[in-house]
């Protein structure tokens, strides 16, 4: 029975100011840390008893000393327990990822831990005034610490406190989310130390009934230190003859153990071994004994203080088990381990408890069997790969690994699971040596199968060597993989690996993934299929067929209710719609794209939306808004978003602050993106400098044999539009002729990626005129410029109608035909207004070397302004309040300064 609560008034005071401010609207999180039997649980079942008393909703968690418990363990308990008055409702399926009771989980990803994190988080936060209880996390796997810290960041304005404990002699593997929760302003730490001689002496006269002679509570409270748990042990002992008070608590729990009946010491012996809760049914079955003994020996063991029958039987605190299991012999602990690994695995429920099932296995050994260690090692650690434990699917592997001799093929696979939870984890480094590990293993087994799945694991990660060791890795295993889905998912792999390069071979591969996808009606087949196809038609001449796909890919997301299929679905339409220049059917798919990254919860998902729609903002002439989003899209992906990903942001960042002239800080601050870069996209780079006034700069880039080379299919339309623009520049008409008859097709579609859109770089129609220009060939130049902008205002795209008119006044002053010169200062003059009220400075400086500066005065510029919204001279005298006849002397002045004979001109001539 459990004494009166000893000392701790501070300790509790502190903790019940927390809970009030917590209660408040201000959340907390408590961390409670201090030596074994230091009484952190009592203290927080103090609290719990007071938080109750007022109304607050509390829960428990409890990590167990067991690697066998489930990963997550601890927040299981504690969504499960209040899924009893809470019904998580549309965040089941996220939760179920963590309680699988709840539903069918998520489809898994990298990106997919932070969405379950939100959901989790979401659920936690939104249940009214809470108390949460984790208790004893210095066991805690590393997911469940991660997600601690996700929690620790979302409480502050939220009536939830969360109390943790934890022996901080036992934390090293805590060291980094306690630094972690350091920085967080909710959170506050409590440390509990020895009760004072005073407070041992209550303690002992509390528990003994009687008061304990001062020597002796002298002696108790020098050896314990004050450890209240200690002081309970050796108050057991007090009287009993010829036994000494013993140095450690070890001795005490020994002692009063070799005083029970072999029947009970062989039932705790069991029970310490299966876990910190007691079942006497499987207890009975791994002792091979009937029942009625072991809950006879259950009963003997409450009695004497080991076990509780609270709230089923469990023993008192960790301490107790640990002795009881230390004081087995080794030969009979790995028997128990085996035994019980056995029972449970025959048992209905063992699919639910593969990590127990695991953890026996393994502890069983070297006694036991290897080849069960093996399997179920492997088997937990799918489970914890597929919930996103990637810690946890490591360590598993690791020790499935190291549990015997492989053959080739076990090996590859086995380590095939550890690089992908590696790479997912971010251990990039790490995970790449060992998929090299698992090539060379897959390679030495001649297994097709293994093979694949090394290959298919590599798919999961972009590195160096991939284009070649993963590309040769699936073409061995598709030279003997017979038809079916695992060859549709290689197809479809080596069709993405070779999109972005280019290969004949590209089309033929991709459809004939989508065929047998779409035969064999596998879900993965059929996503990876589509994908691959998505990509393989990346180029301009496969814009509709990709619009297609993007539906296909959102029916497939809607049926199975999945997010992430939807997102994708919804950028490849929007990525389509933006080249073929229909952009407001392509503004029409941003909130949908918003609406799913919303409900997937990742930073990958929300990346996504930013990027679509800061190429919106940018091609509508909102720099204001594009350079907003296009800053926090670098800063979302800086620290964790991949090398790949932040090159991308870090480019549209500064595809859209050249726009503006504003590409200083840019440079300044990600140099090493914009001052290297692949010959890839070399072209795009150089476009970019030269927009900036950079020429020498561009000319590092500028690559003319690619106009003759193939070119991958997503990047077409950059690399050769940046091929125009440099060829123009350094006055290469080779160059510029070859890429205009790659370009020709493409006339009116618009110049941008077609997988993955970020910015949209204008008609095509006018690369095509600057390519003439370039070649002479001005009679071409004026037509495809006029073509450049009618194809950007029907866009909707005015920065590219600015630019496009600036050309073709550039061309029409060379032509110099009748007209064309007015035609050109026409022109010039409109761009030149056009790029002031949006702010391009770049494109001012350009037309005012056509117009010259500024012709108008400020108020001929607002009269002339007012002119052409439409308004009569009365109507502007009375706005301004001037006279008509001033208004009309104005109206002649601008008349002859833009040289235009009427007001509809003056229109035109602004823009």
């Amino acid at each position: 029975m459990r004494g009166h609560f000893v000392g701790r008034g501070v300790e509790l005071d502190a903790l019940t100011g927390c809970l009030r401010a917590a209660m408040n609207g201000t959340g907390q999180v408590v961390l409670v840390s201090g030596e074994p039997g230091i009484g952190k649980t009592r203290l927080a079942h103090e609290l719990t008893a007071l938080a109750e008393a007022d109304g607050v909703l509390t829960c428990w968690g409890r990590a167990v000393q067991d690697d066998g418990s489930p990963s997550y363990w601890p927040f299981r308990q504690v969504l499960k327990l209040l899924a009893r008055r809470f019904a998580p409702g549309v965040l089941a399926d996220e939760l179920a990822l963590v309680v699988p009771e709840f539903g069918d989980g998520p489809a898994t990803s990298p990106e997919e831990r932070f969405r379950v994190f939100e959901a989790i988080t979401e659920y936690l936060t939104g249940v009214g005034k809470l108390l949460i209880v984790l208790d004893d996390l210095h066991w805690a796997d590393q997911p469940t610490l991660r997600l601690l810290v996700h929690l620790a960041m979302a409480v502050g304005t939220m009536p939830v406190m969360v109390l943790v404990t934890f022996r901080d002699t036992e934390a090293e593997a805590m060291s980094a989310t306690l630094a972690a929760l350091a920085r967080e302003e909710a959170v506050s730490r409590i440390r509990l130390t020895g009760l004072s001689e005073a407070e041992v002496a209550a303690q002992l006269a509390d528990l003994t009934a009687a008061p304990v002679d001062a020597e002796v509570t002298a002696a108790i409270s020098g050896r314990t230190g004050g450890n209240p748990f200690f002081v309970a042990e050796l108050s057991r002992i007090i009287g009993q003859e010829s036994t000494p008070l013993p140095s450690v608590v070890l001795d005490a729990v020994r002692v009063r153990i070799e005083a029970l009946s072999p029947e009970c010491r062989g039932m705790l012996a069991a029970a310490s071994v299966l876990g910190s809760e007691v079942d006497p049914a499987i207890v009975a079955t791994v002792l091979g004994g009937e029942l009625d003994d072991v809950l006879s020996a259950a009963d003997e063991s409450v009695r004497a203080g080991f076990l509780s029958d609270a709230d089923g039987w469990r023993f008192t605190h960790d301490l107790v088990r640990e002795a009881a299991r230390l004081l087995m012999p080794t030969a009979r602990r790995l028997a128990l381990h085996a035994r019980a690994a056995t029972v449970i695995e025959q048992r209905a429920d063992a699919p639910s408890r593969v990590a127990e099932i695991a953890h026996h296995w393994l502890e069983a050994l070297p006694t036991g069997d290897t080849a069960k260690a093996v399997e179920w090692a492997r088997r937990a650690g799918d489970v914890a790969l597929a919930q996103l434990a990637w810690e946890n699917a490591i360590d598993l592997y690791a020790r499935a690994l190291a549990a015997g001799p492989h053959a080739d093929a076990d090996r590859a696979r086995l380590l095939a699971r550890q690089g992908m939870a590696q790479l997912r984890k971010l251990d990039i480094v790490g995970g790449e040596e060992t998929l090299r590990q698992a090539a060379a293993a897959a390679r030495a087994s001649g297994d097709g199968n293994a093979i694949a799945e090394v290959a298919l694991a590599m798919g999961t990660h972009s590195s160096s060597d991939w284009p070649t060791l993963g590309k040769s890795l699936c073409d061995e295993a598709l030279s003997s993989m017979p038809d079916g889905p695992l060859r549709a998912r290689l197809l479809a792999q080596q069709a993405a690996e070779l999109a972005f390069y280019g290969s004949p071979a590209l089309d033929t591969m991709s459809a004939e993934a989508l065929e047998i996808a779409d035969r064999t009606g596998d879900p993965l087949a059929l996503r990876a299929a589509l994908r691959a196809r998505q990509l393989a038609l990346a180029g301009p001449e496969g814009v509709r067929e990709r619009l297609l796909l993007g539906d296909r890919m959102l029916a497939v997301g809607v049926a199975d209710n999945d997010p992430e299929a939807v997102m994708w679905g919804r950028l490849w339409r929007f990525d389509a719609f933006c080249q073929l220049g229909r952009l407001d059917d392509a503004e029409r798919e941003l909130p949908r794209i918003h609406e799913a990254a919303s409900r997937m919860r990742t930073k990958i998902a929300r990346w996504h939306h930013m990027r679509a729609e800061i190429a919106v903002e940018h091609a509508r002439g909102r720099f204001a808004r594009a350079l907003e989003l296009a800053w926090a899209a670098v800063d979302l992906v800086e620290d964790t978003g991949g090398p790949v990903v932040l090159a991308i942001s870090v480019a549209t960042l500064a595809g859209v602050a050249a726009t503006t002239g504003d590409e200083g800080p840019v440079v300044e601050r990600h140099s090493g993106y914009l001052g290297h870069g692949s010959d890839l996209i070399a072209a795009g780079t150089g476009a970019w400098h030269v927009r900036c006034g950079r020429v020498e700069s561009a000319r590092r880039y500028y690559l003319p044999a690619q106009v003759h080379e193939p070119i991958g299919g997503v990047r077409t339309l950059m690399v050769l539009s940046g091929l125009v623009v440099l060829a123009a520049e350094f006055g290469d008409r080779d160059t510029a002729a070859a890429a205009y008859r790659r370009l020709l097709p493409f006339e009116d579609l618009m110049q941008c990626g077609g997988a993955g859109v970020v910015t949209i770089e204008g008609s095509v129609a006018g690369y095509l005129g600057i390519a003439a220009a370039a070649c002479d060939r001005l009679d071409d130049a004026v037509r495809h410029l006029r073509r450049a902008i009618e194809n950007n205002e029907r866009a909707g795209t005015p920065p590219y109608v600015a630019m496009a008119k600036l050309d073709l006044a550039r061309v029409l002053a060379r032509r110099d035909r009748p007209g064309d010169a007015a035609e050109s200062a026409a022109l010039a003059q409109s761009a030149r207004s056009m790029a002031k009220r949006m702010g391009m400075r770049h494109l001012l400086a350009a037309a005012e070397s056509v117009t010259g500066p500024d012709v108008l005065s400020p108020r001929e510029n607002e009269i002339a302004r007012l002119v052409a919204q439409g308004m009569t001279n009365r109507q502007i005298g009375a706005s301004l309040h001037i006279s008509v006849r001033t208004v009309e002397t104005h109206v002649q002045k601008i008349l002859g300064k833009l040289g235009v004979s009427g007001r509809a001109e003056i229109h035109s001539r602004l823009g």
